[in-house]
Formats: structure tokens, C-alpha cells, sequence
């Protein structure tokens, strides 16, 4: 009797954890989780290039700039804007960094018309 809920529980929370990997990697379907998802981006892919960028620490202190902005009750279009092209200079020497950067600067001019 053991044996069986023990399997029963065990393909249970396989089904759960299947559900719940299917439902995160759908794509975003509103334009806020458009940039939600370009600010992920950018994010990860900073964490995998930071060896290889000469000032990590003044993108990484960009970036939380820019999710901060972007966590406000109304993001400013002009600061964010600024906030972006400082990002986008800063990332300038690592290309897979810039390339997710253009991303989000796209994403957030969706979002912000």
C-alpha cells in the first residue's frame, strides 16, 4: 500500500513540475512582460559576460538603476530613455551585452508608446 502512494505522490509532482516549467516558458503576452522579459535578458546575460567587462560594477549599478525606473508607480519615458543610453555606452565593448541592451531599449519603447 506504501509502495503506491509513495508513486502516486512521486508522478503527481512530476505532472506538477511539468506544468509549472510549461507555464514559465510561454512568451510574454503583454507588452510590460515584453520588457519583463528583455530586463531578464539583459540580466543573465551580464551575469555570463562579467568576467570578460572591464567596469562589471558600474553596469551592474546601471542596471539596478534601470529596474528601479522600471518598478516605479510610473516610469519616467525621458529618464528611462537616459538611464538606457547610458546602459547601451557602458555595454558598448561586449556585443552580446549590447545586442540585449538594443533589446530592452525596443521592449521599453513598446511599453512606453
Amino acid at each position: 500500500m506504501a509502495k503506491e502512494k509513495f508513486e502516486l505522490v512521486f508522478l503527481a509532482g512530476g505532472l506538477l513540475l511539468d506544468v509549472l516549467a510549461n507555464r514559465l516558458r510561454r512568451d510574454p503576452a503583454t507588452p510590460r512582460e515584453v520588457v519583463g522579459a528583455a530586463m531578464f535578458a539583459v540580466d543573465q546575460t551580464f551575469d555570463e559576460r562579467r568576467a570578460h567587462l572591464a567596469d562589471a560594477r558600474s553596469i551592474a549599478d546601471q542596471i539596478d538603476v534601470i529596474k528601479a525606473e522600471l518598478c516605479a508607480d510610473e516610469p519616467h519615458k525621458l529618464v528611462l530613455e537616459a538611464y538606457l543610453d547610458e546602459l547601451a555606452m557602458r555595454a558598448a565593448t561586449d556585443a552580446e551585452l549590447s545586442e540585449a541592451v538594443d533589446r530592452l531599449r525596443e521592449a521599453v519603447r513598446g511599453w512606453q508608446g
